[in-house]
């Protein structure tokens, strides 16, 4: 089957999408999938806007931006090695029971089979593709966001059987997925709608997907290792080097909820460094705002504000997202 930027040739409509669209719907119909089969791009000339690039460009803005990337790779490279550390630790005192090329291994192996399946990942959460004849709108400003990227082939969309307002990409750049609740297509408009695709479309550019998965995966080694590797360590308590076996001992102990703490941090920082990317990627940044305001009240019925003003509780540290109001301080 010949493939055209990732979608079927054989789709009603996917031949508009062989080249960038002179223009695009003005706004997504609100309802039900079915009212999702508007006119692909170039069928009309009513209600269209031209895509073309800012007229002018926030100097201070980019380097902000550019300075909060170079802070989350940073930050990144910094919870991995932690997450490594913690890793060696537990598997010299397993006693050489287990070597840590094993887990190594052991997880390199989980991230390959992985890669190969995200479809086969949302299948079995019930979800069903989203095809291009019939929803192609969607694909139209999914196409422009991933020409704007420099993605070669644009992610197959699919609808969660889902209540809330969410979106989930996984794979990377040669196999992406992205995923919508029928709720999120219903509450946001066109432009709001860009400013969450962009947030996932910079999460399968940074390869966020195989960097949480390999976190997960290196997780559950270091809980199985200190499992194993806590108790022989304490049976050391005499010599010259006990305080330091009392050291180690005390990481092992620990080391299953540092590794969690851990892996959340990761993902709040790859949730802040798609925030950064994906303003880059639309036309009207200030709509990525309006859609994380608009899912933090769907949420909580709070804004981000009043959110902020609830204070701060001790279980943030194991939040997979940061704050809306952290996000949107980041985007301001």
């Amino acid at each position: 089957m010949v493939q055209y930027l990732g979608l079927p040739a054989h789709d009603h409509g996917a031949r508009d999408f062989g080249a960038r669209p002179q223009g695009l719907p003005q706004g997504l119909p609100q309802g039900s999938p079915q009212d999702w089969r508007a006119k692909s791009p170039g069928h009309s000339n009513q209600n269209q806007i031209q895509i073309r690039p800012n007229q002018t460009v926030d100097a201070a803005a980019l380097l902000r931006r550019a300075h909060s990337r170079a802070s989350h790779t940073q930050q990144t490279e910094q919870i991995k090695a932690g997450l490594v550390g913690l890793l060696l630790i537990c598997a010299n005192a397993s006693g050489g029971r287990r070597k840590v090329d094993l887990p190594l291994s052991d997880i390199h192996w989980k991230m390959q089979a992985a890669a190969r399946r995200p479809h086969a990942a949302l299948r079995a959460f019930g979800a069903r593709p989203l095809h291009c004849g019939e929803a192609p709108g969607l694909y139209a400003i999914l196409l422009d966001i991933c020409v704007r990227a420099g993605l070669r082939r644009i992610p197959e969309l699919y609808l969660l059987p889902f209540p809330g307002m969410n979106a989930y990409a996984l794979g990377g750049p040669d196999n992406a997925c992205v995923s919508v609740t029928e709720d999120l297509l219903r509450g946001l408009s066109r432009e709001e709608i860009a400013g969450i695709f962009a947030h996932e479309v910079a999460h399968i550019l940074h390869h966020d997907d195989y960097a949480m998965n390999w976190a997960s995966a290196v997780q559950h080694a270091i809980t199985e290792l200190a499992s194993c590797g806590g108790a022989p360590r304490r049976r050391h308590s005499a010599g010259d080097d006990a305080p330091a076996h009392s050291v180690e001992a005390l990481l092992v102990a620990a080391a299953p909820v540092l590794a969690r703490l851990l892996t959340s941090a990761l993902s709040r920082v790859r949730e802040l460094a798609a925030d950064s990317r994906a303003i880059d990627l639309i036309e009207h940044p200030g709509a990525l705002v309006d859609a994380l305001c608009k899912l933090e009240f769907f949420h909580t019925g709070l804004s981000p504000a009043h959110a902020q003003m609830r204070g701060r509780s001790a279980s943030r540290a194991l939040h997979t997202h940061p704050e809306t109001w952290e996000r949107i301080a980041q985007l301001s």
